[in-house]
């Protein structure tokens, strides 16, 4: 049912985001198996990943990711990936069919030592823009970025070349919360930014403790959905790169 709403109940386009989505995880067991509760409860020292509590006026969720931790060094783009993946996994298993969602990325204490991180793991880089618009079954409606950085220009021509036109559309850059509550009401953010909701912190503690009592085995388990390739004599989606990307370069 996931599937079939995501693509507003088109049988074509659900059957290839089904195919998809079990190729993609097949072919990339080191973002996609042998999740465990620990690794993803560590990694949230260095990444806050929440959902909402709530829903826009347009009746849509809202998730929020963020650094937690500054420091460059902590970044390990396939730890975050992964942790991002089974976040999501889990969000839209309890979430069930929703109108949409709507992503507020915050890149407060973002730096070039960062981007530079994240442009050394580029294949994976590709996976995940690959996995996001063609395999996750949700209805995307927004993408926020708030706290920009003075370098956006640089962040946006590692990833605008992986991203479809539907997708660039959903970009939305805000150099304010005033701009951003056009979408999201002020009352829904989390009180550090101002509004009524609980602390990232604490709803990020808060969804730890649901993950472990009720996922904790489900995560283990999470290598059974994949393709068997075997059986599949056709060329990747998501190995090799393309163009402009692969000869993209970071100052």
């Amino acid at each position: 049912m996931l599937f079939l709403h995501s693509n507003y109940y088109s049988l074509e386009k659900t059957k290839s985001t089904i195919d998809n989505y079990y190729v993609v995880r097949a072919e990339n067991p080191e973002a996609f198996t042998n999740w465990s509760y620990d690794e993803i409860a560590k990694s949230h020292q260095t990444y806050e990943m929440v959902e909402l509590e709530g829903l826009t006026p347009r009746g849509h969720k809202v998730l929020v990711y963020r650094l937690k931790d500054y420091d460059p060094s902590k970044i390990v783009f396939l730890e975050a990936l992964r942790t991002f993946l089974a976040f999501n996994d889990v969000i839209i298993s309890e979430d069930g069919l929703c109108p949409g969602y709507e992503v507020v990325f915050d890149m407060k204490g973002t730096t070039l030592t960062h981007l530079a991180r994240v442009a050394s793991a580029l294949h994976l880089v590709k996976m995940f823009m690959v996995y996001i618009q063609e395999c996750h079954p949700v209805r995307l409606k927004a993408v926020h970025v708030i706290n920009t950085v003075s370098f956006m220009d640089s962040v946006l021509s590692l990833v605008k070349p992986l991203m479809q036109s539907e997708l660039v559309h959903l970009l939305i850059l805000h150099n304010s919360l005033d701009t951003l509550e056009e979408f999201v009401p002020l009352k829904m953010m989390p009180r550090d930014y101002g509004g009524d909701g609980p602390p990232v912190g604490a709803a990020q503690e808060s969804y730890d403790k649901f993950m472990k009592a009720k996922y904790s085995s489900w995560l283990k388990e999470c290598h059974h959905w994949a393709a068997d390739l075997k059986k599949r004599p056709q060329k990747s989606k998501t190995n090799g790169m393309e163009g402009s990307f692969r000869t993209l370069q970071i100052d």
